[in-house]
């Protein structure tokens, strides 16, 4: 769920792992956008856990298939904006 954005800075978000049996695993998330020369953006993402243990759960889930998705999905719809 997006709390807040801020184009075309940031964008604040929750997130809640489904990755496990039981419900409660949320992240806090924040991603910054940073314009680069060429026409490129530089994207920063910050993912704050409440514990060491969902943190590490996330990360042994091959949670980066999800994450590697996202980005596609990312890049299918900045194709589509007008220049």
């Amino acid at each position: 769920m997006n709390h807040e954005v801020l184009f075309p800075e940031r964008i604040i978000g929750t997130f809640e792992f489904e990755g496990l049996p039981e419900r409660g695993h949320a992240i806090l998330q924040t991603v910054r956008f940073e314009a680069l020369t060429g026409g490129r953006t530089r994207v920063i993402s910050q993912s704050v856990f409440q514990s060491v243990a969902d943190r590490d759960g996330m990360l042994q889930s091959c949670m980066e298939i999800g994450v590697n998705e996202g980005y596609e999905r990312l890049d299918e719809l900045l194709e589509r904006m007008p220049k």
